[in-house]
């Protein structure tokens, strides 16, 4: 089974079909404390901008490793429109447009749970960088003004750390993330995310399962009736 790359990207891909479900019964449920406006995905992102030795850096947090890239319309929907609205919902962006006015280094710190070799070029980022774009702090990303940068690291869990770095301070900035990168990740509020994810989809599973239970009582009544 385990050999079989088709019937895995399947499951996958039903995989991120029950996920979306979970999230919209989230929202439902009004669980997402942390969305700035209505969204459908769960948990946001974690976005902020700070100061790095007097320049400005917009950091973005995600929880779990970035997708690989995978030939299948549907798949590839599901991903760009989580990272869309994890993005978009995170974070009020209204008083940031055009906050970054010349070229612009996106730095994608990925940190893994373990030490195996992976390639970090094969895992999608487009679906980050476009989100970024769609927030508008970036006053174009057309190739000339925007450039990436891949790093990875190792940690207690996966997770994402996204900076969004103007070119002139770039050299600085990753200077800082190599030699002291623990003191820029947002780390509690992805661990906090994480176990907020799982009491809530525990939530929102019970929460279902007693609209069935209600449901069912309804319909025997009526058949009793």
């Amino acid at each position: 089974m385990w050999n079989d790359s088709k019937e895995l990207k399947e499951q996958l891909i039903m995989l991120e079909k029950l996920k979306v479900g979970i999230m919209k019964q989230i929202n439902l449920n009004n669980g997402n404390e942390d969305a700035v406006i209505p969204t459908k995905i769960y948990p946001t992102a974690k976005v902020e901008p700070f100061q790095v030795n007097g320049y400005p850096v917009f950091r973005f947090a995600y929880d779990g490793m970035l997708p690989h890239y995978i030939e299948d319309v549907e798949y590839n929907k599901i991903m760009s429109d989580f990272y869309f609205h994890a993005t978009i919902s995170g974070f009020d962006f209204e008083d940031y447009e055009d906050y970054f006015e010349q070229g612009v280094f996106i730095v994608f710190c990925q940190y893994f749970s373990d030490s195996v070799i992976r390639d970090l070029d094969n895992r999608n980022k487009k679906y980050i960088q476009d989100a970024i774009r769609h927030s508008r702090i970036i006053n174009d990303d057309d190739w000339e003004r925007v450039s990436n940068i891949n790093i990875g690291f190792t940690d207690d869990f996966n997770h994402t750390q996204v900076y969004v770095v103007e070119d002139d301070n770039v050299v600085d900035f990753l200077n800082e993330i190599m030699t002291n990168n623990e003191k820029y990740k947002c780390i509690d509020c992805i661990k906090n995310n994480k176990q907020s994810f799982l009491e809530s989809a525990k939530k929102a599973g019970l929460e279902e399962e007693k609209n069935k239970e209600n449901n069912s009582l309804f319909n025997a009544k009526i058949e009793d009736f």
